[in-house]
């Protein structure tokens, strides 16, 4: 395989980390609307209940650090390749 074939490889696994995250950082970002401004009265049901928001605050977390933990793994990858074809 090609330096440019692994930089684009990179980049497609770098995609779908992201797309991964990013429903991590929305339920996050549900929960805290639920737990800080929402006062029991939000616009979906399930965000009125406090257990479902703390398992909502966990879950996002995780998806979160999974993403940027293998989103930064993939651009060092990256940065290496780059650096060793120049």
């Amino acid at each position: 395989m090609s330096k440019q074939q692994e930089i684009e490889n990179l980049d497609k696994k770098i995609l779908v980390a992201r797309l991964v995250d990013m429903p991590g950082t929305v339920i996050f970002l549900l929960a805290i609307y639920a737990k800080f401004y929402a006062e029991g009265d939000a616009f979906i049901a399930l965000l009125n209940n406090s257990k479902m928001v703390d398992g909502m605050f966990i879950f996002g977390a995780v998806l979160m650090v999974w993403g940027g933990y293998k989103i930064f793994q993939l651009k060092r990858q990256k940065s290496q390749l780059l650096k060793n074809t120049a």
